[in-house]
């Protein structure tokens, strides 16, 4: 299935990408309390054209391969980054990750205003169970509430 994503058209296998989340357990394997909170937000970790975008390529959100915790916002909410797998390949548009010299640097695009995407053919720490399949690599930044009680970091 062809899908548009910001500025990148994709191929993308939903049904072969749902196959292999079922199989992953929920969250990363990090236990800091960023990522704790992350699992336990995870109603409310995106918004519903996240949700939405996600469900199309057969990624459950709930399964992140990685998560970065950047800092909480004078909103009170926190920056978070992370990625996800699917099965597919970018058909069109600049993948969002350039290595000029040995650098590197990520372009995101706003899928809509409080979440940026990229997508990328440089995969990271893919599971196993995609082994055999074309991946690519959604990447997102988000703003996550605090809801663990008792133990939310220091502003």
């Amino acid at each position: 299935m062809q899908l548009q994503v910001a500025t990148w058209q994709i191929e993308c296998d939903p049904e072969a990408t749902r196959a292999v989340y079922e199989s992953l357990p929920l969250g990363t394997d990090c236990s800091c309390d960023q990522c704790r909170n992350f699992n336990a937000a995870a109603g409310s970790t995106f918004p519903s054209e996240f949700i939405t975008l996600a469900k199309r390529l057969g990624v459950d959100p709930t399964k992140p391969a990685e998560l970065t915790h950047w800092c909480r916002e004078p909103s009170g909410l926190y920056l978070t980054g992370g990625w996800f797998h699917f099965v597919g390949s970018i058909i069109s548009g600049v993948d969002s990750h350039q290595h000029p010299d040995g650098t590197g640097t990520v372009s995101y695009e706003v899928l809509i205003p409080g979440v940026e995407v990229a997508l990328t053919r440089h995969n990271a720490l893919v599971p196993a169970l995609f082994s055999g399949f074309a991946v690519c690599q959604l990447e997102f930044q988000t703003h996550v509430p605090w809801v663990l009680a008792g133990i939310e970091p220091a502003p």
